[in-house]
C-alpha cells in the first residue's frame, strides 16, 4: 500500500484566517488512484516548523503532496524550506522565469523584481509547470519520498494536478489497492446515539471502514473499502452498506455525493415541481440556501420572511383568530402559512417554518428550540414539529432549514 501525506503549508491557515479546502480535493484523488492518505498536517512558514514537517512526513510516508509557500514574497518559504531538508541547494532556473515573463508579456505587464523568487528551485528538483499562475510546482525526492509542492492557489493547484501530478503518481506508483466510497446521511440522532449504532463496525482493522461526521444538524456514515480491484472495493462497501441501512432507516435521508439542497433542487428542476416558501424564524435562510441551486429559477417562484404576527396575517393570509388560540408557533399556523404561500404564488409546493429560536422567548410548554413545519403539495398540507436541542441559536435555524431539505426529499422519495 502507497503511503501518503498532505501538508498545508501558511500562517493564515494555521491562525484559522483561511480555510484550507485543498487538502480534502487532493486527498480523494490520490484515493481514486489507489493511493491511501493517512495524514493531513497545516504547518505555519517557519522555517524550522516547516522544515520538520516535511522531514517528519518523508520519513513516515511514500508521497507528500504540500500547497502553499511558492509565492513572490519573503514568507513563501517552501522552496528554501524543501532544499534544506533534502540537504541541497537553491538554483535560479532561467527557463522558469522566462515562463513567468511571458506571462506578465501576455497580460501586457512586465514581472516585478519580487517574482524573480519565483523562478528558484531545489537543485533536485523537477518543475511542475504552472500555465494558469506564476508559481510552478515542483517534485523531488526528501528521505526516500516523492516531495510534491504545489501552490496554494485552488485553481492552479487543481491545474498541475491534473495535468503532472496525477499521471507522475500513476507512472511512479503502481496501484497496489483500489477503494470504493460510500455516504449515507443521516437526519434525527445525536452523534453518540449513531455510533452506538454502528459500534460494532466501526473497528480500526476492519475492511470496509466505516466513520461518523456531524456538520450542521446532519451526520453522515462514510463507509470506505478496500480490495485488489474496484470491483473487490464495491462488493466490500456494498456489503456493509447493506448491513448500515436497517439499522438507520428511520433516519436515513439520502445516499450518495451531492449536497442535500442540490438534491433537493435537481429533483424540483427535474419534475417541473414549483415551490414557494413561508419562514419566520429562519429568516429566509432556507430560500438562500436553495437559490445557491443553479437553475433553481425555473421552479422556485418566490418566499415571504413574515417575522411578526402582523406580517403573517397581512402577507399569508394567516387568521388573527388562529395565532391567538394556538400561538404563532403552532402547527396550525405553520399550516396557514404554507397554504397561503402556496395560494399567492401559484406554486404546486410551498413549505413553512416558525419557532423559538431563542435565547428568549421560551415557555415552559413552548421552550427554546421548538420548530413547527407545513408542507403543502396539490391541495393537501401535513405539519409536523421537532423540539431541538437548545444549544444556540444559530443551530436551532440551521437545523430547521435541514428539516424543510429533509421533508422535501424524502417526499420525493415516497413519490418514487
Amino acid at each position: 500500500m502507497t503511503r501518503a501525506e498532505i501538508l498545508a503549508i501558511g500562517d493564515e491557515l494555521v491562525h484559522g484566517h483561511a480555510l484550507d479546502t485543498n487538502s480534502t480535493w487532493i486527498a480523494r484523488e490520490l484515493e481514486a488512484l489507489g493511493i491511501e492518505v493517512l495524514r493531513h498536517t497545516v504547518v505555519s512558514d517557519l522555517p524550522g516548523e516547516l522544515e520538520e514537517a516535511i522531514r517528519s512526513s518523508c520519513a513516515r510516508a511514500d508521497l507528500v503532496v504540500a500547497t502553499g509557500g511558492l509565492g513572490p514574497t519573503e514568507d513563501d518559504r517552501t522552496r528554501g524550506v524543501a532544499a534544506a531538508a533534502a540537504e541541497v541547494q537553491l538554483v535560479f532556473d532561467e527557463r522558469v522565469w522566462q515562463q513567468i515573463k511571458d506571462l506578465f508579456a501576455h497580460r501586457d505587464r512586465s514581472p516585478p523584481e519580487s517574482n524573480r523568487l519565483q523562478a528558484w528551485r531545489p537543485e533536485t528538483a523537477e518543475v511542475l509547470p504552472n500555465r494558469w499562475g506564476t508559481a510552478p510546482g515542483f517534485a523531488m525526492t526528501i528521505g526516500g519520498a516523492e516531495f510534491i509542492a504545489l501552490p496554494g492557489v485552488p485553481r492552479e493547484m487543481r491545474k498541475i494536478v491534473e495535468a503532472s501530478v496525477i499521471p507522475r503518481v500513476r507512472e511512479r506508483f503502481a496501484a497496489t489497492c483500489a477503494f470504493s466510497f460510500f455516504n449515507l446521511h443521516v437526519i434525527g440522532p445525536h452523534e453518540a446515539e449513531l455510533g452506538q449504532i454502528l459500534k460494532d463496525l466501526m473497528a480500526s482493522d476492519l475492511n470496509p471502514r466505516v466513520g461518523v461526521t456531524a456538520h450542521k444538524g446532519q451526520l453522515t456514515v462514510r463507509i470506505v473499502g478496500r480490495g485488489e480491484s474496484e470491483d473487490a472495493a464495491r462488493v466490500a462497501a456494498e456489503k456493509v452498506v447493506a448491513e448500515i441501512r436497517p439499522r438507520i432507516a428511520g433516519f436515513l435521508v439520502r445516499e450518495g455525493d451531492k449536497d442535500l439542497v442540490a438534491a433537493v433542487g435537481h429533483e424540483l428542476i427535474c419534475r417541473g415541481i414549483t415551490l414557494a416558501a413561508a419562514e419566520s424564524c429562519t429568516g429566509g435562510k432556507f430560500a438562500s440556501r436553495l437559490t445557491d441551486v443553479e437553475g433553481i429559477s425555473q421552479v422556485f417562484l418566490g418566499s415571504w420572511v413574515t417575522y411578526s404576527n402582523e406580517a403573517k396575517t397581512r402577507d399569508l393570509g394567516v387568521p388573527e383568530e388562529l395565532i391567538t388560540r394556538f400561538g404563532a408557533v403552532s402547527e396550525e399556523v405553520a399550516a396557514a402559512m404554507a397554504a397561503g404561500a402556496a395560494e399567492r404564488s401559484g406554486a404546486r409546493m410551498a413549505v413553512s417554518v416558525t419557532g423559538i429560536a431563542g435565547p428568549g422567548g421560551g415557555s415552559v410548554d413552548k421552550p427554546v428550540g421548538l420548530v413547527c413545519f407545513g408542507l403543502h403539495l396539490d391541495g393537501v398540507t401535513d405539519t409536523w414539529q421537532r423540539r431541538f436541542t437548545n444549544i444556540g441559536r444559530r443551530w436551532v435555524r440551521e437545523r430547521s432549514v435541514l428539516e424543510l431539505m429533509a421533508a422535501i426529499h424524502r417526499r420525493f422519495e415516497g413519490d418514487g
